[in-house]
């Protein structure tokens, strides 16, 4: 075999390789590419989901503030047409929770029963004595909370009477696709008006 043929099998030989190690540091940088592709991509997404979250509580939570200032809108309007005193209980049935108007329920069964009263303060005006017009003002959500389908919040607000100022607290669920009133406290005297009530039942008054 002559040398100039030998020389051109080497050609070839080398030529061949060098073909290989190209096409390998292709692919390399290829999947180098779609590692990186698939990292940016995940954390788009996470950060996506992230800010779809925060914009989802954002929007419960003024909707929450909503409720409320609703309600007690039209609380202040009822007080203020009946002299500052008014039959509360209907606010009971239209804005509180099942389990709220059952608590208060068992609480007048037991009064009727025993001759006794369960009074603290009037859990809408958060006044011991009725007859003063209120007003309520400073309406914030303190804490909003959410797991599948049952979602709780709290709201804090100021309760302005004649010559006085009341801070107060109510917790809400979301029941029957509704925000609703699940307690009440007087921040004034550190009152828990469901604990209060749990109390008159579970103890016999002489």
């Amino acid at each position: 075999m002559n040398k100039p043929r030998i020389q051109a099998h080497k050609m070839c030989f080398l030529s061949f390789v060098l073909f290989l190690m190209l096409t390998s540091c292709q692919k390399q940088n290829t999947s180098s590419v779609v590692l990186e592709s698939a990292d940016v991509t995940e954390t788009t997404l996470a950060s996506s989901d992230t800010v779809n979250t925060e914009m989802r509580m954002s929007l419960e939570r003024g909707m929450v503030l909503s409720r409320v200032k609703d309600i007690y809108g039209l609380i202040k309007s009822e007080y203020a047409s009946h002299g500052g005193s008014y039959e509360s209980e209907w606010f009971d049935r239209a804005f509180c929770s099942k389990s709220w108007n059952k608590l208060l329920m068992a609480v007048r069964c037991k009064e009727e029963r025993t001759g006794t009263l369960f009074f603290d303060i009037d859990r809408w005006s958060m006044l011991r004595n009725g007859g003063e017009h209120v007003s309520f003002d400073e309406f914030e959500v303190d804490s909003y909370w959410s797991e599948g389908k049952e979602k709780r919040a709290s709201v804090t607000f100021v309760v302005y009477g004649s010559d006085s100022y009341t801070p107060a607290r109510i917790d809400l669920v979301y029941e029957d696709n509704r925000w609703v009133i699940d307690n009440f406290y007087n921040l004034r005297y550190m009152l828990d008006v469901r604990n209060s009530m749990w109390n008159y039942l579970a103890n016999d008054i002489i």
